[in-house]
């Protein structure tokens, strides 16, 4: 009788932190969907607004989008995230979402973009002109106050003689 309940004992004692890491395995994965979705919501919104200052177009969007919620999931303790099911996640919040984000965050357009860095380009070269401009009127204001100031102490010299 002693060793049937050694047995039994022994049996237990083995697969009692088998059982615990199932279990532990399974709350994580539980844990792991229950943060997923709202991870997913909050990246594709994040990579609509980064569409609203620059331009960010579909793939680069959904890529954007994965990686905060992998940064997000490391940040929690998922080192190991599955790439294709948070990308999975992450196309379907953007379907879900996709009605309001593009009216809440209207995106720019690739001609709006390249009509901002037109403008950008148009500015830098307007302020050095402005500068160089700036530059030139110091250097005759110099230039005036020098032959004042010569043209006096000619005078001076002349008064002398």
């Amino acid at each position: 009788m002693t060793n049937l309940t050694d047995l039994i004992i022994s049996i237990a004692v083995a697969t009692i932190p088998i059982i615990g890491a199932y279990i532990v395995k399974i709350l994580k994965a539980n844990k792991f969907v229950a943060i997923l979705g709202p991870l997913a919501h909050d990246a594709v919104v994040a990579a609509q607004k980064l569409g609203v200052v620059s331009y960010l177009e579909g793939e680069a969007k959904k890529s954007k989008a994965v990686e905060f919620v992998i940064s997000a999931l490391a940040k929690l303790g998922f080192k190991k995230a599955d790439l294709t099911t948070v990308q999975n996640a992450v196309e379907d919040e953007y379907s879900k979402a996709i009605a309001g984000l593009d009216v809440t965050y209207p995106q720019v357009t690739k001609e709006q973009a390249q009509a901002e860095q037109t403008a950008a380009q148009a500015k830098v070269q307007a302020d050095q002109k402005a500068a160089d401009e700036k530059a030139k009127a110091d250097a005759l204001v110099a230039a005036q106050k020098a032959v004042t100031d010569a043209q006096a102490h000619l005078q001076e010299l002349q008064a002398a003689k």
